[in-house]
């Protein structure tokens, strides 16, 4: 039976937050998304502990982590140097990694970087840059984020009617919760501010597929891409269309594409999803033991 995760914290260039699950088969490490928290892996605790220990992190910025004032502090290289400080501090014998969007190419660049790290890869509609559609979507939606609502009820009446959550399942609500600063005059407002999100993404399209082709073999460990079938706000946005696809099967050759059916980008994690459940679960009995 799942317990209740520890709290752990890893002090580098920030303090980091991770919480952890533990376990005696292997360590899996996940990372979150560009607006996500640690926390926004807890639907998929279940399918793997026990027996697999998993950690999963606040990158800077975002939940509990060090959120640095300087925004020349955030971006693609200051994320990769905290990974790395995490792992050598909690998983120095290597981890199986598991990432969901913006966690999805960290996972990539960390597995082509120190590959002795990292003995799997499980990318939850992630890796490549997303399509042009997708990449309009969510521009729509940091445009458009609510930072302060003046309560918590007024909260989640906005995210109930998200139409990337959509069918809203209530059991995602304290999940999503756990995003929030809370004030004592209940007004509720997001831990991380749009601009840096728009920040990250804008470095990330300037450089990353260029930087992803340049991996071509240097990725060697066994890697599953699960992808979501809907868009953000209909089946025209997807993440993945053929292009971005065969981007990654040229990177990787031997990653395994699954689609998860009934998924967006967002509930593909953050969903209760028996089937996705049994494909992780497997992978990782697979890579771990």
């Amino acid at each position: 039976m799942t317990v209740a995760p520890r709290t752990c914290w890893v002090s580098g260039e920030v303090r980091l937050r991770v919480l952890e699950w533990p376990g005696e088969k292997g360590t899996i490490l996940a990372l979150h998304g560009l607006t996500g928290y640690a926390e926004t892996f807890l639907p998929l605790i279940p399918a793997l502990n026990p027996p697999y220990r998993v950690l999963s992190m606040d990158l800077r910025g975002r939940g509990e982590s060090e959120q640095p004032a300087d925004p020349q502090a955030y971006g693609l290289e200051a994320h990769l140097r905290d990974i790395a400080a995490v792992l050598e501090a909690l998983a120095p014998e290597g981890a199986l990694l598991m990432g969901h969007s913006l966690g999805a190419m960290l996972s990539l660049a960390v597995a082509a970087a120190h590959p002795h790290r990292v003995r799997g890869l499980i990318l939850f509609d992630g890796g490549p840059l997303p399509s042009r559609a997708f990449s309009e979507s969510l521009n729509q939606v940091l445009n458009a984020r609510v930072e302060e609502l003046p309560s918590l009820e007024a909260f989640r009446e906005l995210v109930r009617s998200m139409p990337f959550l959509q069918p809203f399942d209530e059991r995602l609500m304290p999940i999503l919760e756990a995003g929030l600063i809370r004030e004592p005059d209940g007004r509720v407002r997001v831990k991380f501010p749009s601009r840096l999100g728009a920040q990250e993404a804008t470095e990330l399209g300037a450089i990353w597929n260029e930087r992803l082709r340049g991996y071509a073999g240097r990725i060697r460990c066994p890697a599953l891409l699960l992808k979501a079938p809907v868009g953000t706000f209909g089946p025209h946005d997807r993440f993945f269309t053929e292009a971005e696809e065969g981007l990654l099967r040229e990177v990787i050759p031997q990653v395994r594409v699954v689609e998860v059916p009934g998924t967006t980008h967002y509930t593909i994690v953050l969903g209760h999803h028996p089937e996705r459940d049994r494909l992780v679960r497997a992978f990782v009995e697979e890579v771990l033991g």
